[in-house]
């Protein structure tokens, strides 16, 4: 039988808890420091929204009296927003693991006026917030029309799978949504970036969540509208296009479609990050059908010299577009997110359109 003196208990209890202080410090975590001018002893709450929306309060400190304060918590499995609520105004945080943000404001422009530092991420949503406070909240529908035009183009369209982007689908003007999956025009917004998310973050929990919603609002839509299939065309008719290709010829989507084969047309930047795996799953769609469908893709590329490079070996009719992101082809085809399938029949007619490839499997395996 051991005996233990009070001193060795001492020694054992204070071994353990640096073994479990070691234990949690070596958990990854992320870090949230900054400075808020004029603000003396005052509460900073950390907080994290639920997937219905419900924020909570995951940590809190104080600010010095020179106004600085530093919070570290657990590192989220997934990228999350977080947000900082210092009396019920609040700055928004895009954490992806363990990164260090920086944020640096007054306390009484907290939420208006802000910095947030540290990763790519954190400026863009701080280049986002200041756009989004500056523009009216009275503003007319065009003028609104044309602003989330904008933002899906500076940030949404180059920034696939980003945290960012799901932020922004979440904004409200007062007590609406800024893109609204119920209205007409909206859900292409959200339909381009689930599929960011489905190419990037395939496991992410986000993933499912904006498909669902994507889903969900086509569904709603179509059975406004009276339609069985989600075709953005008045008339069930082709819609022709003629573009060069990459040997200089002028290809006319007419003297393809119609022939006795299904078409797909395709818009997208050849250009792009993702491009080669993108192709290659365009070339297994196109194998899959043994040569019993043609594809017509057109590139909105910034640089002719490098969509001329990628598209080189492609088996199908590559063309480019000169218009770029103003292309008239992608407007009359109302094209609001990349990349864009749209589905003709062997007779020419233009029966659907997919946002990702599952759509497009599925709407080709009923022609």
């Amino acid at each position: 039988m051991t005996i233990r003196t009070k001193s060795a208990v001492r020694v054992a209890l204070g071994t353990l808890a640096a073994s479990i202080l070691a234990t949690a410090c070596s958990e990854p975590s992320f870090r949230v420091k900054g400075e808020i001018e004029g603000a003396d002893n005052t509460p900073v709450v950390l907080e994290k929204a639920d997937f219905h929306g419900r924020w909570m309060a995951v940590d809190s400190t104080r600010t010095s009296g020179s106004g600085s304060f530093s919070i570290t918590h657990a590192a989220p499995a997934a990228p999350e927003i977080y947000r900082l609520n210092v009396d019920g105004r609040y700055v928004y945080l895009p954490v992806d693991s363990t990164e260090i943000l920086t944020v640096t404001s007054s306390l009484a422009d907290f939420g208006l006026r802000h910095k947030v530092e540290g990763t790519p991420g954190a400026e863009l949503l701080t280049r986002f917030d200041r756009e989004f406070l500056a523009f009216p909240q009275e503003a007319p529908a065009d003028s609104v029309a044309a602003f989330k035009r904008r933002v899906f183009t500076n940030y949404m369209y180059q920034n696939p799978g980003s945290v960012v982007t799901y932020y922004i689908l979440t904004k409200t003007r007062g007590d609406r949504q800024l893109f609204d999956p119920q209205a007409d025009d909206d859900y292409k917004y959200f339909a381009a970036v689930a599929t960011g998310y489905k190419q990037m973050r395939p496991d992410d929990p986000h993933t499912k969540l904006l498909e669902n919603t994507t889903l969900q609002a086509m569904r709603e839509r179509n059975s406004r509208k009276g339609l069985r299939r989600a075709v953005e065309a008045e008339e069930i008719k082709l819609v022709d296009i003629e573009l060069r290709d990459e040997k200089g010829d002028v290809r006319k989507l007419s003297d393809v479609a119609g022939k006795g084969k299904p078409t797909v047309v395709v818009f997208s930047v050849m250009t792009a990050p993702d491009s080669p795996d993108f192709n290659r799953r365009l070339s297994e769609v196109y194998k899959k059908r043994g040569g019993g469908l043609e594809i017509y893709q057109v590139s909105l590329d910034a640089d002719q010299y490098a969509w001329r490079d990628a598209a080189v070996n492609l088996p199908w009719v590559t063309v480019f577009d000169p218009e770029g992101a103003s292309s008239q082809a992608a407007a009359r085809y109302n094209v609001g997110a990349l990349p864009a399938f749209f589905i003709y029949n062997a007779n020419g007619e233009l029966i659907d359109r997919a946002f990702d490839f599952d759509s497009l499997n599925a709407s080709l395996a009923g022609v």
